[in-house]
């Protein structure tokens, strides 16, 4: 007769070891460690393009000012204006339309009620982005709504019917009107250096965009680009 054999073997032990607490705290401090550092290295590269572009759209837009006007009431033309509202960080562009159909160069907000001028919805409006702020700016460069005539809470420049630059009361504006952007933590010194987008318009409708950059040891303390 055959007997089975019991025979009691101890259990095997896997060869795949856990990870500690410890080494999960490591790789952890290692992750943190990147992540600060890329936020050191490309935090500032980003925000200024994120100020670059908001610049840009600002300049795109308000070159279409004098082409809206020209083609304007079935290419008879009409006063356009460009709005900004400093609060929502908005800008729109404006038809002189009331009265209709001509038109009296005067700029009525259509957000003010009443009779108004008419928003031009087929052109987009445009919202700053986040951390984009509007900067004064002391002499030689003057304030950022230097010469912009205000309506309401809302700051206007519009084109006449001969491509100038005109005040909501339709009078042409003198000298130049501007408007300085930057990054908000430029502004408040968190972010170096200070880089500033003056888009200027001239009497004579025309839109520059010069680059500034803050620099004590330059003529004026700023270096412009």
């Amino acid at each position: 007769m055959l007997f089975a054999r019991a025979t009691t073997r101890p259990p095997r032990r896997s060869s795949r070891r856990g990870v500690t607490l410890i080494e999960l705290l490591v790789v952890l401090a290692i992750l943190l460690l990147i992540f600060a550092m890329g936020g050191v290295l490309i935090g500032p590269p980003l925000k200024k393009a994120r100020l670059a572009s908001a610049a840009n759209d600002i300049l795109v837009l308000a070159k279409k000012v004098p082409v809206e006007s020209r083609t304007q009431r079935a290419g008879q033309g009409l006063f356009v204006f460009l709005k900004a509202t400093p609060g929502t960080s908005t800008f729109e562009l404006v038809a002189d339309s009331n009265p209709a159909p001509s038109g009296d160069g005067v700029f009525q907000d259509p957000s003010g009620g009443g009779t108004t001028d008419a928003l031009i919805a087929s052109i987009p409006s445009i919202q700053l982005p986040d951390g984009i702020v509007f900067y004064d700016m002391p002499a030689p460069y003057g304030n950022c709504w230097t010469n912009w005539g205000a309506s309401g809470t809302a700051f206007v420049l519009g084109v006449d019917f001969q491509g100038r630059a005109i005040l909501p009361n339709g009078r042409q504006i003198a000298g130049t009107a501007a408007i300085n952007l930057t990054h908000a933590d430029m502004a408040s010194g968190a972010v170096t250096p200070l880089i500033v987008h003056r888009i200027t318009f001239g009497a004579v409708w025309s839109v520059r965009d010069t680059l500034l950059v803050k620099d004590p040891a330059a003529t004026g303390g700023w270096r412009e680009f």
